[in-house]
């Protein structure tokens, strides 16, 4: 009874704390609408946890949760010693190079920032995991309400946006559960905003610290994923200043991404930029899941990319089918697909009058060369579905906002509307 009541009072204290936060930053959203969408995300992260607790023995979302009851007791009882964990010493004591410690360090981050961050969380929650969403959904939901201030202007249909980047089912559900997806989405949504502020507005220090905040914790959090983001990020920020000049930008770098990429194997097929990638590919080949897609191991050379291309493309994009899904969340993956090539074949056949305008926007660009780029690259490594549907969730809602760039949806509803005069 406790726990319910303390559930309410906190829904209506973080309501209130992020009503003042679109207040401030002038984000176009009523109170009744961010009340819907913060209702809505923290319903689909409570069922994340419950669904994972019930029939999945609990997986990392409970993990993170039980370690950090452990630090909350840390936090109480040896305040320094929970500080000191933030330092370098022991990563480093229990490496054997320098580069090694890096890497444990940062290892020792990742799992710090989602369980130091629940610690303080169990102060007001008593430990309650459904709870602990509540003070997680608040925080992470602030790097969805940021790209909806960086769109808003650039969509006609403001209803479409909305429910694209708050209400759509299985991209809101893996982004509401407390894992580090959503706080990645929050780092890169703050990279975005704000350098789209200090590359067009002011260049005012804070914009550009904020942004590299978002940069090295992304780093921190899943620093394989910059691999493919900096590439992305960058064409960005070439196209903040002159627009019409975006697909040369982001044409011209990715396709030297690519010369380098493979132009490493002929120069050292031993040491290239290919060894990580298969080196992340054979990390995931020993783990056992229930079910997995059929992936051919990498090998250094352009041939075996290209070969496991289709694999990657169609793990990703079109898998599970329906007939193959197996369990509610592969059936649901499997409608959520069917969606997305629903939506994408209203982008081609309903786009807007100036859609070759569009092809040339910044945001929309970078939502498609990250957001293809992002998902093919876990196409490569990833042979899980249910890893992959997780790890894809952020760049999959980056296509989805793509395409609300792009489609006419008031054309479409005005066909239905004289589909239905003419009967």
């Amino acid at each position: 009874m406790l726990s319910a009541i303390l559930f309410i009072f906190y829904f209506i204290i973080l309501l209130l704390a992020l009503t003042a936060v679109i207040k401030r930053k002038k984000i176009n959203i009523s109170f009744r609408s961010l009340t819907l969408i913060y209702a809505y995300k923290v319903l689909l992260g409570c069922a994340y946890g419950y669904i994972f607790f019930k029939f999945y023995k609990g997986d990392d979302t409970w993990m993170n949760h039980f370690d950090s009851l452990v630090q909350y007791q840390k936090l109480i009882h040896h305040p320094v010693d929970f500080a000191k964990d933030f330092l370098p010493y022991s990563a480093f004591s229990a490496s054997n190079n320098f580069w090694q410690g890096i890497q444990y360090y940062i290892w020792d981050l990742e799992f710090y920032s989602t369980t130091k961050l629940l610690s303080f969380f169990n102060i007001f929650s008593r430990g309650n995991y459904y709870i602990n969403v509540l003070f997680f959904d608040s925080i992470t939901i602030i790097g969805l309400l940021l790209l909806y201030k960086l769109i808003e202007k650039k969509i006609s249909n403001k209803k479409i946006l909305i429910v694209v980047l708050f209400f759509m089912p299985l991209t809101t559900f893996w982004l509401s559960g407390i894992r580090t997806e959503g706080l990645i989405l929050l780092l890169l949504s703050a990279t975005i905003y704000y350098s789209n502020k200090w590359f067009n507005e002011q260049k005012k220090p804070a914009y550009f610290l904020i942004a590299l905040i978002g940069l090295i914790g992304c780093i921190i959090l899943r620093a394989q994923m910059l691999f493919v983001f900096m590439p992305a990020f960058f064409s960005l920020t070439l196209s903040w200043k002159k627009p019409e000049k975006g697909v040369y930008y982001f044409g011209a770098i990715y396709a030297a991404c690519i010369i380098i990429f493979f132009s490493g194997i002929f120069i050292s097929p031993e040491n290239n930029l290919s060894m990580p990638v298969i080196k992340r590919q054979q990390e995931f080949f020993r783990l056992h899941g229930n079910t997995s897609y059929k992936l051919d191991s990498l090998r250094p050379s352009v041939t075996s990319f290209a070969k496991v291309l289709p694999q990657a493309f169609s793990n990703t994009f079109l898998r599970p089918f329906v007939w193959e899904a197996k369990g509610a969340l592969q059936i649901f993956t499997a409608i959520d697909i069917i969606m997305f090539w629903l939506l994408l074949l209203i982008a081609v056949f309903y786009r807007k009058k100036n859609w070759r305008e569009i092809l040339n926007q910044p945001l929309f660009l970078f939502f498609v060369f990250y957001g293809v780029s992002q998902i093919v690259f876990i196409g490569y490594i990833v042979p899980f579905p249910g890893a992959i549907v997780r790890y894809k969730s952020i760049a999959e809602l980056f296509l989805l906002l793509s395409l609300t760039f792009i489609s006419d949806y008031n054309r479409l509803s005005g066909l239905f509307q004289k589909n239905d005069l003419l009967k």
